[in-house]
């Protein structure tokens, strides 16, 4: 049955009447239900600690310094690491004190100096390992340290450190330089100390350097000579010259062979003694003339007028006998030349300086020589061309250096050519190995092949 609207209506009307009565409006509303309770929030974690500011390491740490020196190691020192390469494959690095220090190595010594303002240390190579450090003078050009207080220097002898002892050298007199002889068996140690007349006198100890003991009188080898030179050594043998008088050394015994005078006339000077690698020849200079003698008489052989180089290297030979024991190899004014002992001429020459001609700033003084002496004018050049003079880079000779818009190592089987941004190189001892700088790294590449071997990093861990 269908429901009417009515009733319907009537409902929804009397709902509304009863909302709408005085009971209704005094009766006090339903309460209401209360809320359920809740759990608290949870506390947000603390924030993590802020992380150290990063310290910001600055530039890279450029090499400075690259060098072989004595016993084969590689040195790079840059202004905050120190590193040592050994060929042998071990590479040691540390860090360098605070304070401007001066890093000295040398291509004869072993071991490295390390000079600050209140100290001195000298570190054993190629691990690294520190020998001294504390008071003492380190020598200019010489990794070895002077200890006055005691009397004594530091230097390095194979893989120790050995202390020379200086208590019987001239009173007044301080150490120059320490060289090393006979593969490092023998040292000689120079001293110097002023005469009346203002001018350095130099004298010379000879060491044995495992004993470490004085074997007598050495050869004065002068680091920084204002003069030519008065010593020299090739193997077992010594040459030396004071004034007019020449001396033949047998350095394992630490004797005097043979003496000879050699005299130059007028106020010319005797000096440059270069023998030849057997020891069967020596050249030496009186003022820019060559005399050759016989290295085991030292009786005179041949002279030869005008040898000296007229470059700006003063009174220095800077000259080598080959291999072949005849030829005299010069090297200055930007170029090379070779002169045969045995007869006197030159082979050849890249520049009128390096055959003899005199060095002039200005225009020659009346009655002074100048230009190339007779029979040098026509005199071949040593180098292929002048844009590419070849230098020597090794003791041997068997390695050459040009330079260009690339710098090349020339060698009899083979060459190649370095990086733009690439240093002078430097070659190890027995001449396997050639290193040089780059911005932020050392190359180190085998030779005669020029592969690399290795790259070196200050910065590396």
């Amino acid at each position: 049955m269908k429901k009417s609207g009515w009733g319907y209506g009537l409902g929804g009307l009397a709902w509304t009447a009863l909302a709408c009565s005085p009971e209704a409006a005094e009766r006090p509303p339903p309460a209401h239900a209360a809320a359920p309770a809740t759990a608290p929030e949870p506390e947000a974690p603390p924030a993590p600690p802020r992380p150290p500011p990063v310290k910001d390491p600055g530039p890279a740490d450029a090499p400075r310094t690259v060098a072989f020196i004595g016993d084969g190691t590689l040195v790079v020192a840059g202004d905050r690491s120190l590193l040592a390469w050994s060929p042998r494959g071990s590479t040691k690095k540390i860090a360098l004190p605070e304070g401007q220090p001066t890093v000295v190595v040398s291509a004869a010594h072993a071991g490295v100096t390390v000079t600050l303002p209140n100290r001195v240390l000298l570190f054993q190579t190629p691990e690294l390992t520190l020998a001294h450090e504390g008071e003492g003078t380190a020598l200019s050009d010489v990794p070895a340290v002077h200890l006055e207080s005691e009397r004594v220097v530091l230097v390095q002898a194979g893989p120790k450190i050995v202390r020379l002892d200086t208590r019987n050298t001239p009173q007044g007199s301080t150490v120059e330089t320490v060289v090393p002889l006979l593969d490092g068996k023998r040292f000689s140690m120079t001293f110097v100390r002023a005469a009346s007349d203002g001018s350095d006198q130099a004298s010379a100890l000879l060491y044995d350097a495992e004993k470490a003991s004085v074997m007598g009188a050495g050869l004065p080898f002068r680091l920084y000579p204002v003069s030519a030179p008065h010593a020299a050594a090739r193997g077992k043998l010594g040459f030396s010259i004071e004034k007019a008088e020449v001396s033949r050394w047998d350095l394992e015994k630490g004797t005097i062979l043979r003496h000879a005078t050699v005299r130059c006339g007028g106020d010319r000077e005797l000096g440059n003694p270069t023998p030849s690698p057997n020891g069967d020849l020596l050249v030496v200079t009186c003022g820019d003339d060559l005399i050759v003698l016989d290295g085991k008489t030292l009786k005179s052989r041949r002279r030869v007028a005008r040898v000296v180089p007229g470059c700006d290297q003063g009174p220095l030979l800077g000259g080598r006998v080959l291999p072949d024991n005849k030829t005299l190899e010069l090297e200055g004014c930007g170029g090379i030349a070779k002169l045969d002992l045995g007869t006197g001429k030159y082979a050849c020459g890249d520049s009128a300086g390096v055959m003899g001609a005199p060095y002039l700033d200005g225009p020659p003084a009346p009655g002074s020589p100048a230009g190339l002496p007779p029979g040098r004018t026509r005199v071949p050049a040593c180098s292929k061309s002048a844009d590419e003079q070849a230098y020597r880079l090794t003791a041997s000779g068997q390695y050459k250096l040009v330079y260009g818009e690339r710098t090349k190592i020339l060698h009899e089987s083979s060459s190649f050519e370095l990086e733009p941004d690439a240093s002078t190189p430097v070659v190890s001892p027995d001449e396997s190995f050639v290193a040089y700088a780059r911005t932020d790294h050392v190359v180190v590449r085998s030779l005669p092949d020029g592969k690399v071997k290795t790259l070196l990093r200050l910065d590396a861990p």
